[in-house]
């Protein structure tokens, strides 16, 4: 029990670390999807909204649910290479931080950390 306890406190500080590192990117502000881009099917609901929207509105939320209820975490993510990706438009210094805290949540997530 006191691993999951463990794990659940660290991703908590994770994902408020890349809720920082949003807002410092400038891509915390963002529309809020309707119900129906949240219903989609396809990764990261990739034909209904924009990256940065399925962070805060999808994944970050997901989390959220899981750290209140205690559920079991995912034991596989790997999010920041699709970060890497739906960012390349912007400049790097508005990323980087973002990269590297979904890095972290990925090493977390998948037993790395």
């Amino acid at each position: 029990m006191k691993k999951t306890f463990s794990a659940h406190h660290v991703l908590a500080d994770l994902l408020m670390d890349l809720q920082m590192a949003m807002q410092d990117g400038g891509v915390w502000e963002c529309e809020t999807p309707s119900e129906l881009a949240q219903q989609s099917s396809e990764p990261f609901c990739v034909d209904t909204m924009a990256f940065e929207q399925w962070l805060r509105f999808v994944m970050i939320e997901r989390f959220k649910s899981m750290l209140e209820t205690g559920e079991a975490l995912p034991v596989r993510c790997h999010i920041s290479p699709m970060a890497e990706d739906a960012f390349k438009g912007l400049p790097a210094n508005k990323v980087s931080q973002i990269v590297v805290c979904l890095n972290r949540i990925d090493q977390h997530l998948s037993g790395a950390l």
